[in-house]
């Protein structure tokens, strides 16, 4: 038993690894040849992704994970699912044609191209989470070495020919497509038929529905600086904090395989017993707080030059960017741990209280921002340390005190 655990910990480590690996190579080439008014403006699309991910997904994702090692007939409950992606889907094609309209800087075919990776985005990443937590580790191995070809190298690939904003969309397209097709193959066994059904539904967007409030503060959190920098500093600042911000998510790593690993776990100990469930989750809980401590040091410690292998020498070198980067690592790591915490939330379905702690964090980011105009991407970053700190200081007030007594 115990080398049958050790051997799916090693699986989701390389499931994490190699996926990484392409990410450096795509940090490394944007850093030294992507048009930093190209990549801005990418960025500005990529946070318009991210939020419709986060406005639209999120709450049938919490209720997707949540409900099923309950269903007893997994098939139907995975379509009601898709069925939702399709409302999805119609949605956001409103929601980009209006974007279109207010960001009077794309045209119609950067936003075409922008619907359909949000399509594949959206659909395959939903479906991908079928493998995980069936604790099929091989086959999402495979969907996520996949989705790493799609995501850091068909998009560079396509710019190298073509060096333009839409070629590099076009990439991601091309990938997420490819990838796609195979996942359509293990997919057999789940055939897909639309399947509506309204109570269900009910009692998912009765227990997930205060995700929506915490998925817009998140958004705010995590990416409005983006919008905030562009329209108080330029599109090229946009570029150059995308960028340390990307390399500072190298510490995500620590948090994708936590999340791979442990998360499906507690979900199946929780739903056998409750009181191991909890007590699993705070074991690990405090393993990953002492790995960042350790994480944090060595960050500080390594020379700034080790860092030039995937940021440009001439923008590391600077004291100023620098700090910046190290504030964003840090940044990071409470918002991996922050986001494994709130596990202890979505088990005791007091999700809501996360939206209230959520709101507050989002006040403090969006104060911060107005600062980029006086003290440049610095302060987004500095903004963004102090909101996911009060997430996590607001997450323990409130588990300190039992989730139990709030109704």
């Amino acid at each position: 038993m115990q080398l049958k655990v050790n051997k799916s910990f090693l699986l989701t480590i390389f499931t994490v690894l190699i996926p990484i690996s392409f990410q450096f190579i795509y940090i490394r080439y944007v850093s030294y040849n992507v048009d930093r008014e190209i990549y801005g403006n990418f960025i500005l699309l990529q946070t318009l992704i991210a939020a419709l991910s986060y406005i639209f997904l999120q709450i049938p994702s919490q209720a997707y994970d949540r409900f099923y090692n309950e269903a007893k007939d997994r098939v139907s409950y995975i379509n009601e699912f898709r069925t939702i992606l399709i409302f999805v889907n119609i949605l956001s094609v409103i929601i980009i044609s209006i974007y279109g309209y207010i960001i009077d800087k794309f045209n119609f075919d950067i936003l075409f191209i922008v619907f359909i990776y949000f399509l594949l985005l959206n659909n395959y990443s939903f479906n991908q989470k079928i493998f995980l937590l069936n604790l099929e580790r091989k086959k999402y191995f495979y969907l996520k070495i996949l989705e790493a070809v799609a995501k850091f190298i068909t998009p560079i690939v396509s710019y190298f020919y073509y060096q333009t904003l839409f070629s590099f969309i076009g990439g991601l397209v091309v990938g997420y497509f490819i990838a796609f097709l195979v996942m359509l193959k293990y997919m057999k066994s789940y055939p897909f038929k639309v399947n509506i059904n309204i109570e269900n539904y009910k009692k998912y967007f009765l227990f997930a529905y205060p995700i929506l409030f915490v998925s817009i503060f998140s958004w705010g959190i995590s990416f409005s600086d983006r919008y905030f920098i562009e329209f108080l500093s330029g599109t090229e600042d946009v570029a150059i904090y995308a960028i340390l911000a990307q390399v500072a998510g190298m510490g995500q790593i620590v948090g994708q395989i936590y999340s791979m690993y442990v998360n499906p776990k507690v979900f199946k100990i929780y739903s056998k017993d409750k009181n191991e469930g909890l007590s699993y989750l705070n074991r690990m809980l405090k393993t990953l707080l002492v790995v960042f401590f350790i994480l944090s040091l060595i960050v500080y410690v390594v020379p700034t030059s080790i860092y030039s292998i995937l940021l440009e020498k001439s923008l590391i070198s600077q004291s100023y960017y620098y700090w910046t980067f190290f504030l964003l690592i840090i940044a990071i790591f409470l918002s991996v741990l922050q986001t494994a915490m709130s596990m202890h939330f979505t088990l005791k379905k007091k999700i809501h209280i996360l939206a209230y702690i959520g709101f507050v964090a989002f006040l403090v980011n969006i104060v911060g921002n107005f600062y980029i105009k006086e003290y440049g991407i610095i302060a987004a970053a500095i903004s963004t340390l102090f909101a996911y700190l009060t997430l996590v200081i607001g997450q323990i007030i409130f588990i300190k005190r039992g989730l139990d007594e709030y109704k």
